[in-house]
């Protein structure tokens, strides 16, 4: 094929042009397997296919060498190459669909304390029962994700990942793993963390209408505690969520930041680093006085 298109003028190595693609296009695909604001479960599987591979060509240009190295025959060696970039597109995507389970997890954890943990709903595109809560408070994590602009900034990271993490190197076993590994079982257990701090006024609301049923029952043991105890709770629990979206809304915009550093943080990582990346340093304002100027002089008439 190589040598078809030289004697037609066109210098183009069309065996590695491929490989590198297709290089490209799989760590596309492996990220958009795990972030649903992209491409979730609703969406058909040949579409996170086809518009992951014309990301790929759109990316190509900017990523392929000058000069293209020569590729090994080892069959052996391209599959490690495919399976390190799975490995990179899923280790990205995953540090930032963590989010979105979180607040799943919210939405599951308030529908168990109002008791509505068997009343689930069909989701037909997933083909599987979710949390009524859960399913609210997943999209609404979605569309404020979005107006917020985090998918924007978390694309900018990630096709910077091709230049950090190049695809035809390998990764260095180094101290810098450990600090991956560390940072997705930290990420792991923010999870709960969130589960239980948004969920924490449902909680503790219900659990004050728990001990109220509680001593109503021992007052009055004619009252049907069983019954009321369910409309309470379940009247008691959506008005706390509706009263605590803003609250919400604002956890939701500052974990967006949280998973797009993760999301950074791991492409430090596997680069090898072992330490967090440094902050950014914030200069101060314009006009206001430097603490390295010394005090201020003061000006009198």
């Amino acid at each position: 094929m190589d040598d078809i298109l030289t004697r037609v003028g066109v210098n183009i190595n069309v065996s590695f042009s491929f490989v590198f693609l297709s290089l490209i296009w799989i760590r596309l695909l492996a990220m958009g397997t795990m972030i649903p604001f992209l491409f979730g479960k609703p969406v058909p599987r040949y579409i996170l296919v086809g518009a992951s591979a014309v990301l790929a060509i759109f990316a190509y240009p900017a990523l392929v060498p000058a000069v293209p190295p020569q590729l090994p025959d080892d069959i052996f060696f391209l599959i490690m190459l495919y399976i390190k970039e799975a490995f990179y597109g899923f280790a990205i995507g995953f540090a930032v669909s963590l989010l979105f389970h979180a607040f799943e997890s919210v939405g599951q954890m308030i529908d168990n304390q109002r008791g509505l943990s068997i009343a689930r709903i069909l989701i037909p595109q997933l083909g599987e029962q979710g949390s009524v809560t859960g399913q609210f408070l997943f999209q609404l994590a979605l569309v404020l994700y979005l107006t917020f602009g985090g998918h924007r900034v978390f694309f900018e990271g990630f096709f910077m990942s091709y230049r950090a993490l190049p695809v035809l190197e390998f990764p260095t076993a180094s101290a810098g793993m450990l600090s991956f590994i560390d940072l997705i079982a930290r990420l792991s257990g923010e999870i709960f963390m969130i589960s239980l701090t948004l969920a924490a006024p449902v909680i503790i609301a219900i659990l004050v209408a728990d001990i109220v049923l509680g001593i109503a029952n021992r007052v009055a043991p004619q009252i049907n505690v069983w019954e009321l105890g369910f409309n309470i709770k379940g009247y008691l629990g959506i008005l706390l969520l509706f009263v605590s979206l803003s609250m919400i809304g604002d956890r939701i915009y500052y974990y967006s930041q949280m998973a797009n550093d993760a999301a950074a943080k791991t492409v430090w990582y596997l680069q090898g680093h072992a330490e967090p990346p440094a902050a950014a340093t914030v200069r101060p304002e314009d006009g206001l006085p430097k603490p390295e100027s010394g005090t201020p002089a003061v000006i009198t008439k």
